[in-house]
């Protein structure tokens, strides 16, 4: 961080890894979000929201610019699954993708949401704590939301 008209800015450089998320309606929470992780861990990293007109385009814009990472919200959830090279099993399990991670170029499809509800489940298997059949399937629906 450096200061800069009497506010303190983070260098960007050419190093820097580039994160985006592409949403119908984009906000500023998660990239205020995602920034302050990235700084507070001290990663080399920056995290931008987009919209776009064209997921075939924008995802193909991902592995072209060497975009490190991607988080998907609808309504493109379903419609990348053919612009990815490969489905982890969290992506395959619901027919839903809400992150992609490019990796040299090859674009590999996750979600995070259902490995959010893996972890909750290892949780309760170790803690005796289990959430109701009704939570889970408001955080499985909420996955495809």
């Amino acid at each position: 961080m450096r200061e800069w008209d009497n506010r303190l800015v983070r260098d960007i450089t050419k190093d820097t890894q580039l994160c985006i998320s592409l949403s119908a309606r984009p906000t500023s929470i998660g990239t205020r979000f995602h920034n302050h992780l990235y700084e507070a861990l001290g990663l080399d990293f920056v995290y931008k929201a987009f919209t776009t007109t064209d997921i075939t385009a924008a995802i193909a814009g991902v592995r072209g610019l060497g975009i490190r990472g991607c988080g998907v919200s609808m309504p493109w959830k379903e419609e990348v699954i053919a612009l990815v090279d490969e489905m982890t099993p969290s992506a395959s399990a619901i027919g839903s993708v809400n992150t992609i991670v490019n990796d040299e170029g090859r674009l590999v499809a996750y979600n995070t949401d259902v490995i959010a509800l893996q972890a909750a489940e290892q949780f309760a298997l170790y803690t005796g704590v289990r959430p109701s059949p009704e939570q889970v399937a408001e955080a499985s629906r909420l996955s495809r939301a």
